[in-house]
């Protein structure tokens, strides 16, 4: 990654987290940003990604709209860290073989 921005936030979170809830947090399950992807690509990206929603009523044959809300959802991609402003310059670029 072109920062290291995510993990020393996340770091000083579950730090604060652990601090807040002293011994009430008796256990802890999990402690990091939510929508993190895995990423197959190589290359210089953000592995943190916005949710965004889109719901709607598909439309009936009939012309009617249905009564169930079909879900959308995606996500976005960052480009840039919302901490730093750092650049993620993305997919990794091949050498060219000379021939």
């Amino acid at each position: 990654m072109a920062c290291k921005c995510f993990k020393e936030i996340e770091e000083k979170m579950d730090a604060r987290m652990r601090k807040h809830y002293g011994e009430n947090a008796a256990e802890i399950d999990e402690s990091s940003f939510a929508n993190q992807v895995y990423l197959f690509e190589k290359g210089d990206f953000c592995n943190v990604m916005l949710p965004y929603l889109f719901r709607f009523y598909k439309r009936k044959k009939n012309g009617d709209l249905e009564q169930r809300l079909t879900n959308g959802d995606t996500k976005v991609a960052i480009n840039y860290c919302p901490f730093c402003g750092t650049k993620f310059e993305g997919a990794a670029k091949e050498k060219e073989s000379a021939h």
